[in-house]
């Protein structure tokens, strides 16, 4: 973190305020105040990187607070973390809708605090640097809208998700597809065990997170407020800002959404199967080298068994004949031992002929296993 990373710390807990500048102070600037107030009386003059504000404050709490921060266009992207010691679904919703990025939950550790600081600092470096292309994207959007309707851009968006090849790009496109429609909101795929959480303010916001979590088992698609969800086996899409005031287009941008999740959770699906396919195929591509290698071995094993073989027979053959002058043995004894020898060799030889047709078997075998492997 480097030191003109500038934090504005809101609690009325000089313990907790002690805390935070000694884990923080050497890396970046702290400023402290005792409530919401003082803060603001500050912002006139002053603006920081990075707020971190308690929930329960005397005079304005830490939400309300959140929602001046976020109201004020001069502050438009600076990251919020809530301080609070209580921990439920409720409160962490209430950050969210107050605009917060990260919710910590009291007695903190101050590794955690430098951890989400770090965080935060890439956050806004990364904002701050893609300020140009964000206006210039908006700009094309713009133009993109007044060019198109409301259907045109659902068709657009169908058209493309079929050639799409990951989730991240999916979800990339169905935030863009949000942006079109003039509409803020969070998607969360879900597929082959890894679940990500993306919108316009990045992935896998705590809060963000936390609050999807939530909603994804309540139904299939249900609002809230100005919230619309539409929950998938493998996506949740939600809406933060649907245009209530006007009912004919709200009700044909939920008809849009829902088309264009329930596209996304089939193409989500058939990566998913695409994959399990890829990794069945290289399973059989792998079992099919290991056989031909086990075929080779084999063949290779029983030409040294017939080189030795044939040897032994010849060394047989030449001690038997070299024997027999030696052992003084008679003529039918002789004959009698060549005869036994001679059946013993031919039984050999159909032994070794046999082997010669398994090879030759084993070998086609691996011809085939080889045309299978460059299919």
């Amino acid at each position: 973190m480097t030191s003109s990373f500038k934090v504005f710390v809101v609690d009325d807990d000089p313990v907790v305020l002690d805390i935070i500048h000694a884990t923080l102070e050497p890396d970046c600037q702290i400023h402290t105040f005792m409530s919401a107030e003082e803060c603001l009386a500050r912002l006139e003059t002053e603006k920081p990187d990075f707020f971190l504000l308690d929930v329960s404050l005397p005079g304005m709490d830490g939400y309300s607070l959140c929602e001046h921060i976020k109201n004020d266009p001069s502050l438009h992207g600076t990251p919020v973390t809530f301080v609070s010691g209580r921990d439920t679904i409720e409160e962490r919703v209430r950050g969210y809708d107050a605009g917060g990025q990260d919710f910590i939950v009291k007695p903190f550790d101050p590794e955690e605090l430098l951890r989400k600081l770090l965080v935060a600092q890439t956050m806004v470096i990364s904002q701050r640097s893609l300020a140009v292309q964000i206006e210039e994207a908006e700009m094309l959007s713009s133009l993109v809208m007044a060019n198109m309707d409301e259907t045109g851009i659902l068709l657009q968006f169908m058209s493309k998700l079929i050639a799409m090849e990951s989730a991240e790009e999916i979800a990339s496109e169905l935030l863009d597809l949000l942006k079109r429609y003039r509409l803020d909101g969070v998607v969360q795929t879900r597929i082959g065990g890894d679940t990500q959480t993306r919108s316009a303010a990045g992935n896998n916001l705590p809060l963000e997170t936390s609050v999807i979590e939530h909603v994804r088992s309540q139904g299939r698609i249900f609002e809230f407020r100005r919230r619309s969800v539409h929950n998938f086996e493998r996506i949740t899409l939600m809406i933060n800002n649907l245009p209530i005031d006007d009912p004919e287009y709200c009700g044909r941008l939920r008809d849009h959404l829902s088309v264009a999740a329930q596209g996304v959770d089939s193409r989500l699906k058939a990566i998913h199967t695409e994959q399990a396919h890829r990794r069945a195929q290289q399973g059989i591509l792998a079992a099919l080298e290991s056989v031909g290698n086990t075929i080779m071995e084999l063949r290779d094993a029983h030409q040294e068994t017939t080189t030795v073989s044939s040897k032994l027979i010849v060394d047989l053959q030449e001690t038997l004949l070299n024997s027999f002058f030696k052992l003084g043995l008679t003529e039918n004894q002789e004959k009698f031992l060549q005869d036994m020898v001679g059946d013993f060799m031919t039984r050999m030889v159909e032994m070794l002929n046999r082997g010669a047709q398994t090879q030759e078997t084993l070998q086609r075998l691996n011809g085939k296993l080889s045309q299978l492997r460059n299919v």
